[in-house]
C-alpha cells in the first residue's frame, strides 16, 4: 500500500461480502424457483443458472473496459440486481431470462478490482492477510446468501427471498460510499492487457495457479447450483433443508478462512491437502446411497472450499510481477470461463447421466487439480506456487498505486 494511501479493507470486506451473499442465493434459488414456479425440466433449470454467468460476465467486461471505477461500478452494480430482484419479486415471470441476465450483471461489475486493491492493501507482515480477509467475506456471503433465502422463503415464498435480496443491495452501496475515498485517490485500474498476462504466464507459478482455480471452478457450480437439487431429487430434502446445509458447509468454510488469515505456516501443504479433500467430496457426492453419506460429502466440502481460491489467487499474485491488477483479471478470467462452461455442460449432460453423474465427473476434475497442484521436484522456487511460504518473492510485492 502505497504511502498515504487509505486502506480499502474495510469497504472492500462489505463489497466482497454483499456480491457473494447476493450471488450464493441467487445460484441455489434461481433453479428451484424456475422448477417450482416456471416449471421447467432439471436440465432446463441450468438455463437459468447459464444466464446469470453469462450476465456476470457483461457486468465484468463493463468494469474492466468501460467503467474503470470501483465505486461507481459497485454502485451501479447493486442498483441492476435491485431492480432485477424486484422485478422478479413483483412476479414478472415473462421476463424472467431477462432478469436473469441483469442481475447477473450486477453482481459483476462490483468484482474484478476488489481481490488486487484488498492484496495490495495487505498488513505489513502478513501478506496474506489482505486476500485472507477478501476470502473470509466471500465466505460470509456464502453462509448468509442461504440465510437470507431460508428466512425470507416460508413466510413469502419466492417474492420474498427476491425482495429481501433487493434489500442487501443497498449495504453494497453503503460499502461503496465507504470506500469511495480511498479509491478516489488512486490511479484509475488499467485495462486488460495481453501483454502482460502473456508476461504473466510466463511463471510456471502463475500458469499451474491458474491452472488449479481453473479446474476447482469447474466443480463449484456443481455443487452451488446442483448440490440442492441432488439434495431435494435424491434425498426428500426440503428447499429450506437445503438452504440450511449450504449454510453450515459454509461456516465451517469461513471458520477454516479466519484461521488462515494470521497464520505464517507454508501454504503449498494446506492446498495439495484441500485439493486432496475435494477429490474425496466429489466421489462421496457421487456415489452417496444415503442422506447421511451426502451430508458428509457436503461438509468435507467445506475445507476445499475455504482455501483452494484463496491460496490459488495469493499465489497467483505473489508471482505476478509488476503488474498486479491485469494478473488479478488473468486469474479472474480463469474462475469466469470456468463458471460459464460448467452450467452449458450440466444442460447436456443431465439428460445422460444425472445429477449425480455431475458430481462423478467432477472426481475426474478434481484429480486433475491435485496432479497440478503437486510440486514438480526439479528444486525451483518457482517450480509450484507451494514453493511460496506465507512471504511472497519479492518482485511480487504489491505496486503502490496498481
Amino acid at each position: 500500500m502505497g504511502s498515504g494511501t487509505r486502506s480499502y479493507l474495510g469497504a472492500g470486506f462489505v463489497l466482497a461480502l454483499s456480491v457473494r451473499l447476493l450471488t450464493t442465493a441467487l445460484v441455489i434459488v434461481i433453479p428451484l424457483f424456475a422448477i417450482a414456479s416456471l416449471a421447467v425440466t432439471t436440465s432446463e433449470a441450468g438455463v437459468f443458472v447459464l444466464l446469470l454467468w453469462v450476465g456476470n460476465a457483461a457486468g465484468v467486461a463493463a468494469a474492466v473496459l468501460a467503467l474503470r471505477n470501483q465505486s461507481y461500478a459497485s454502485v451501479g452494480g447493486f442498483c441492476l440486481v435491485a431492480l432485477s430482484m424486484f422485478g422478479l419479486g413483483l412476479g414478472g415471470r415473462s421476463l424472467a431470462p431477462l432478469f436473469m441476465l441483469t442481475s447477473g450483471a450486477g453482481v459483476g461489475l462490483p468484482q474484478p478490482f476488489l481481490s488486487a486493491l484488498m492484496y495490495q492493501d495487505s498488513s505489513p507482515g502478513r501478506p496474506f492477510s489482505g486476500l485472507g480477509l477478501y476470502s473470509t467475506a466471500l465466505g460470509a456471503g456464502l453462509i448468509l446468501g442461504p440465510l437470507v433465502a431460508y428466512g425470507a422463503y416460508p413466510l413469502y415464498g419466492f417474492a420474498g427471498v427476491f425482495f429481501a435480496l433487493s434489500a442487501v443491495c443497498a449495504v453494497g452501496v453503503a460499502g461503496a460510499a465507504l470506500g469511495h475515498p480511498s479509491a478516489s485517490i488512486r490511479p484509475r485500474p488499467p485495462t486488460p492487457s495481453p501483454i502482460a498476462w502473456k508476461e504473466a504466464f510466463r511463471g510456471r507459478a502463475f500458469r499451474t495457479a491458474v491452472l488449479v482455480n481453473f479446474l476447482y471452478s469447474l466443480l463449484l457450480p456443481v455443487f452451488l447450483s446442483y448440490g440442492s437439487i441432488y439434495a431435494e431429487r435424491a434425498f426428500g430434502f426440503a428447499p429450506t433443508d437445503a438452504l440450511l446445509l449450504f449454510s453450515l458447509v459454509f461456516a465451517v468454510s469461513v471458520a477454516l478462512r479466519l484461521l488462515a488469515v494470521r497464520s505464517k505456516g507454508r501454504l503449498d501443504r494446506l492446498l495439495l491437502a484441500s485439493v486432496a479433500l475435494l477429490v474425496v467430496s466429489s466421489l462421496m457426492l457421487g456415489l452417496a446411497p444415503t442422506w447421511q453419506y451426502f451430508v458428509a460429502g457436503m461438509l468435507l466440502f467445506s475445507v476445499p472450499h475455504a482455501f483452494v481460491f484463496p491460496i490459488s489467487n495469493y499465489h497467483a499474485l505473489s508471482y505476478a510481477g509488476g503488474d498486479v491488477m491485469n494478473a488479478s483479471y488473468a486469474f479472474q478470467a480463469s474462475s469466469a470461463a470456468a463458471e460459464f462452461v460448467t452450467p452449458a455442460a450440466a444442460v447436456l449432460l443431465i439428460p445422460f447421466v444425472g445429477v449425480h453423474g455431475l458430481f462423478l465427473a467432477g472426481t475426474i476434475l478434481a484429480a486433475g487439480a491435485l496432479i497440478a497442484a503437486l510440486p514438480s521436484g526439479d528444486g525451483g522456487e518457482e517450480s509450484t506456487p507451494g514453493a511460496a511460504t506465507m512471504e511472497p518473492p519479492p518482485k511480487g510485492r504489491p505496486v503502490p498505486g496498481l
